[in-house]
């Protein structure tokens, strides 16, 4: 189909069990989840391989962190502080539906391993993968952790993004959060929108003439769903080219209305179909705005 452009216009408790898996790593043992986290490096040519990766801080520096996904249902936390730490604990416990399976030192980081597959983003677990990666940005920010770049340098067939954060010692204004995600071909589902910034979506979608339907997809969790004509995030040839102008579209809508789009981030590990290939938006704005 030909798509134009009008251009004019219940907290869980907090220590998960241990578990036990097997892996090519010789650590399989996920540890239960302290407070106090002592975590010596050990001796040998494990130490030796990270001397120069942990060498003395000097008198000033910006302070980085990191956070990556893996597998289906990893998160890791690279040099966040401990308090960090144990704060993100309680943010994923409370925010993940299935809560956390356990915890543990994997190499330099803290790895949380939640129940179920977050990652895999489909089904029941689409939306609520989305509002869990959504609260632990807002976290880090709440707590000046700021998004410097999310990437994805590894080229193993299922990585996903590394989100690399630095510190800024005021925090940022209190905020509030929303999440986009693009579904099946042509779904495009707003996580968290109020019913000002979804009608200037459907305003957005009519007036650019690609709305085909919309409805609830979970109302429990405040998300709405347009259907878009077309298989705008498959297309092929110069439909491409309508896709992108229409996420420049969206962009502007969310602007206009007091919106940053602040990460887009690959957090899918499907296996079928394109859903994969797809970033989530996670978008920011000062609470208080439209008041």
């Amino acid at each position: 189909m030909s798509l134009s452009f009008a251009l004019n216009s219940n907290p869980r408790e907090m220590d998960p069990p241990i578990f036990e898996e097997h892996q090519e790593s010789d650590e399989s043992i996920f540890e239960p989840f302290v407070r106090k986290m002592d975590w010596p490096i050990s001796d040998g040519a494990e130490k030796s391989a990270f001397e120069c990766l942990i060498a003395a801080d000097p008198p000033f520096r910006s302070a980085f962190a990191s956070m990556s996904l893996s597998g289906v249902d990893r998160i890791s936390f690279l040099q966040f502080p401990q308090e960090d730490i144990v704060a993100l604990h309680s943010v994923v416990q409370s925010s993940w539906h299935l809560g956390i399976q356990a915890v543990r030192k994997y190499s330099l980081s803290y790895e949380f391993k939640l129940n179920g597959s977050p990652w895999r983003g489909q089904g029941s677990d689409a939306i609520p993968a989305r509002i869990v990666m959504r609260s632990i940005l807002a976290y880090l920010f709440s707590a000046g952790w700021v998004l410097q770049t999310s990437t994805d340098v590894g080229k193993k067939e299922h990585d996903k993004s590394t989100l690399i954060f630095r510190k800024q010692e005021t925090p940022p204004p209190e905020s509030e959060w929303i999440a986009i995600s693009f579904n099946q071909t042509n779904r495009l589902r707003l996580i968290g929108a109020n019913s000002q910034l979804i009608g200037a979506f459907r305003s957005m979608l009519k007036g650019t003439r690609v709305l085909q339907g919309e409805s609830w997809k979970d109302k429990s969790r405040n998300t709405w769903e347009f259907k878009i004509q077309g298989a705008s995030w498959v297309a092929t040839g110069e439909q491409r080219m309508v896709s992108r102008m229409l996420l420049l579209k969206m962009v502007e809508t969310l602007e206009r209305h007091g919106w940053t789009l602040y990460a887009s981030v690959n957090q899918n590990e499907a296996y079928m179909g394109h859903s994969r290939k797809t970033d989530s938006w996670f978008c920011v704005r000062k609470k208080g705005w439209d008041v």
